[in-house]
């Protein structure tokens, strides 16, 4: 649509909407038929006094009358839908003047031979645009009826009324070219109105999809689409051979710009930084924010060399940067550490060494670039030398902020926490290596990693990140002793130093005891939170272990601990192979957990917004090992798909579901629908409808009550088969969600595409609401609703955990809701109960009104 069509599409758009009441105007399905029925009734009004003219000229008066008076009654159904607010009331007040006109006419020209008797088709294919097929079925059996009576009077002799016109030929002419033309304008108009919603949608689409990559603050690549680049780049290099390069910037002394001058300003210095650097990288280049006021710049097919000319140039350019803070300039420096990606290396290890480059370059003396395996020992970069010829001034107060930090450097101190910073961990554990060797004691390495840190940051800010890692650095202090060291290690990872270890037992009593108070809540933001370690413990002497292979024990253990769940220590041992058996121990005790009774469900409620009354359970499967304990379902999930058991559990899990919500019904309590996952290798086998319809029927189970989530990846991989499952499913009374929605395939194609009924907010978005003012976290979620309600689909919201979220939700319309403010996941006896309270109340609340 060109800009002039769309400005007069938009005008008359515009005009339609005096007649439609603000109510209706809420919901983009509902605007779209109140629209609709305006542009009919408008258009038919319009046309009608033309064909008055016609028989007026014809010499017919007593058709020009009808036809006018038809026509006023056309013209009342806007206004009929402006004061009543009905939309059946204006369209059937619509179709009757339009049925009867045509009626009218047909009797009093000859019958069902007259011109007109074919425009009586008009009415059903009006109808079925304005209301739908219902609506066309019944105005298509008004007008079969109504050309079969006038026929059947005429055969059984009745005799017509006679009409003066005398120019068939030319009435006959009239009516076909008009039924043409009448035809043609009611397609244009609807289109007109669905193009528009459409246009609405894509915009709501593309806002979603640039919001959930964009950091809110800067404006550049968020750390998880930039990691999602830089992992597609490392697949482009491994398969080429090319080599690319990693920066990691960080700006010098940003915590005490946000103490001197505030966070308004510290907020405007890293808008300003993330400006000023994206307008001196290349279009190839991925720039993004890495976290608080680091940032990660990705450059394709670029050596070490190259990639150090570019971060020099951005040190430059950000050492002439000034940021205004009302009088005041503020002068910025940033240090800049640069890794060249090795073949074979994870992206993790990458950007570690991109880190330790940065850590180097910080303390050194900052401003400056340092390249990973560039020596320690090197002099201050020249940019860092040329401020000493300068004047005083500015360049002084410069000189100044470098002396403090290399006051700070020098205690070897970590910023943020107090602790000591990697660069003397590494030499006290080199000292504490030697004394072990000489006097045969064991020295412990504990590497600890808070978990789903990041969430953290982007549910409740920076702010309370960085106070929660103040929190957790006193605390792990007050676990050791004073003779062992601790270290803030990276963003999220602390390292401790035990020596004189009498067996490993002691580095496992130490790592348990430091678990357990960590089960205390910590304070952040106002709030109380819950975090878990991962804790990974390697221990020296060792065979074939220096310092560096320490560390990387230390942190093979970590990993190891982290897969195994929350709060979890592991310990590299020579027994390093445990993690693989256990894995194989794992998918083969998938094998009998069925049989043996291992796993079970638990169910965890879905409440209606509106009346915050039960509605729904998502089943959710779980396993008691005999050996392991309680099993993360993050963990046996993924070896169930990669084995094949997953088909039998899951349709272990269907039946049960079922079956399940078939007894609670049976005992009389409230009809819930039950959502149940399908995984991907589920959806491919072959037959799966009638798989999940067999069970279905088998179970007894009512239509409506049972949901099946399919996640976003698994839909668009073969949107066309999925397509014809989904619809058999649905025609059964089967009701199909998308879970996760918004996680990185949100596409107004496939939505449009497959046969759906619910979205499914991931907590992703979830978690970010009810922070302050309502900014962009808000916007996608309410961007979410808004789509998912104009393609006439209910929402509902994951992982509610408090009132804050619960009000935002509530504001921008979602249906439906669950998390942890509700309740966790449950038995089915608690879920029973629950449901039986429920009930309870409703007849309570219903006898007053009986009486």
């Amino acid at each position: 649509m060109n800009p002039d069509s769309a400005r007069w599409s938009g005008r008359y758009l515009a005009a339609t909407h005096w007649f439609i009441p603000a109510a209706l105007q809420q919901e983009a399905a509902t605007l779209t038929r109140a629209e609709n029925v305006v542009s009919a009734a408008l258009l038919a009004a319009t046309a009608g006094p033309f064909y008055a003219l016609a028989y007026y000229l014809l010499g017919f008066d007593s058709a020009v009358t009808e036809i006018l008076l038809c026509c006023a009654f056309m013209l009342t159904s806007p206004l009929l839908l402006r004061v009543s607010g009905s939309i059946v009331a204006a369209r059937e007040l619509f179709l009757c003047a339009l049925f009867f006109n045509f009626t009218w006419l047909s009797y009093h020209l000859g019958g069902i031979s007259a011109p007109t008797a074919s425009w009586l088709i008009t009415g059903p294919l009006v109808a079925a645009f304005l209301g739908g097929i219902w609506s066309a079925l019944f105005w298509l059996a008004m007008s079969c009826t109504a050309a079969a009576l006038i026929y059947l009077l005429a055969a059984g002799g009745h005799a017509l009324p006679v009409h003066p016109v005398s120019d068939m030929a030319t009435l006959y002419l009239v009516c076909h070219l008009g039924l043409f033309v009448v035809v043609l304008a009611f397609a244009l108009l609807f289109e007109l109105t669905k193009t528009q919603g459409f246009v609405k949608l894509e915009q709501a689409l593309r806002t979603i999809n640039e919001l959930a990559i964009r950091d809110e603050l800067t404006g550049v690549h968020n750390r998880r689409y930039l990691m999602n680049l830089i992992e597609r780049e490392k697949e482009r290099s491994d398969r080429n051979g090319r080599a690319f390069c990693l920066c990691l910037l960080d700006i010098d002394f940003f915590k005490r710009i946000n103490d001197t001058y505030g966070h308004s300003a510290g907020d405007t210095v890293l808008r300003a930084f993330a400006q000023t650097v994206q307008a001196l990288v290349r279009g190839s280049d991925c720039f993004g924010r890495y976290g608080g006021e680091e940032f990660l710049l990705m450059l394709p097919e670029t050596p070490a060399c190259d990639a150090q000319v570019l971060a020099e140039r951005v040190r430059v350019a950000i050492d002439r940067l000034r940021c205004k803070d009302g009088p005041s300039d503020i002068a910025l420096t940033v240090s800049i550490g640069v890794a060249e990606y090795r073949m074979g290396e994870t992206i993790t290890q990458a950007i570690g060494r991109a880190d330790e480059a940065l850590y180097l370059a910080k303390s050194s003396g900052r401003n400056r670039v340092v390249c990973h395996g560039q020596d320690e020992d090197l002099e201050p970069a020249s940019g860092a030398r040329a401020r000493i010829g300068q004047g005083q001034g500015e360049g002084a107060g410069r000189d100044l902020g470098a002396s403090v930090g290399r006051m700070l450097d020098g205690v070897h101190c970590d910023q943020l926490t107090g602790l000591l910073n990697r660069r003397l961990l590494r030499d006290r554990l080199r000292h504490a290596m030697d004394r072990a060797n000489r006097n045969r004691r064991l020295v412990a390495l504990l590497l600890l990693n808070i978990n789903k840190f990041k969430e953290v940051n982007d549910a409740l800010g920076y702010e309370a990140g960085d106070a929660l890692l103040v929190q957790a650095g006193g605390i792990l202090r007050g676990c050791l002793r004073d003779c062992d060291t601790v270290a803030r290690w990276s963003g999220d990872e602390f390292v401790a130093l035990l020596e004189d270890l009498g067996s490993e037992m002691d580095a496992r009593q130490v790592a348990e005891k430091i678990l357990d108070r960590f089960g205390l809540p910590l304070a952040a933001a106002g709030r109380e939170c819950f975090i878990t370690l991962s804790v990974g413990v390697a221990l020296y002497p060792a065979e074939d272990c220096d310092l560096d292979a320490l560390l990387k024990r230390a942190d093979v253990a970590m990993r190891s601990a982290r897969a195994w769940g929350e709060n979890s220590v592991q310990l590299y041992s020579s027994a390093a192979t445990a993690p693989q058996s256990e894995r194989l121990a794992l998918k083969n005790g998938l094998r009998d957990a069925l049989t043996r009774g291992q796993l079970f469900l638990e169910y965890q409620p879905q409440l209606d917004l509106a009346t915050r009354r039960i509605v729904g359970v998502e089943a959710l499967l779980r396993w008691q090992h005999p050996v392991y304990g309680r099993i993360d379902p993050g963990r046996f999930i993924p070896l169930a798909e990669e084995t094949g058991m997953i088909v039998p559990i899951g349709d272990w899990v269907l039946r049960t579901a079922c079956a399940q919500n078939r007894a609670w019904r049976d005992a009389g309590l409230p009809g819930v629908k039950t959502a149940v996952n399908l995984s991907a290798r589920q959806l491919r086998t072959p037959s799966i409808a009638a798989r999940v319809l067999d069970i279905v029927r088998a179970s007894g189970l009512a239509q409506g009550s049972l949901e099946l989530e399919i996640t976003e990846g698994v839909l668009i991989d073969d949107i066309e088969g999925n397509r014809r499952v989904m619809s058999e499913l649905r025609a059964a009374g089967v009701l199909v969600s998308i879970d996760d929605f918004g996680t990185g395939y949100s596409s107004l194609n496939y939505l449009s595409e497959l046969p759906v009924d619910i979205l499914k907010m991931d907590g992703l978005f979830v978690r970010r609401l009810g922070i302050g003012p309502r900014a962009r976290p808000y916007a996608i979620a309410e961007a979410i609703v808004a789509m998912a309600h104009s393609l006439e689909l209910k929402v509902i919201a994951e992982a509610v955990e408090t009132d804050e979220h619960l009000a935002d939700l509530v504001a921008m319309g979602c249906d439906e809701a669950q998390g942890y403010l509700f309740a966790r996941p449950l038995p089915p006896e608690q879920v029973a109960a629950l449901l039986a309270g429920q009930a309870r109340h409703d007849s309570q609340a219903a006898a007053p009104a009986l009486a």
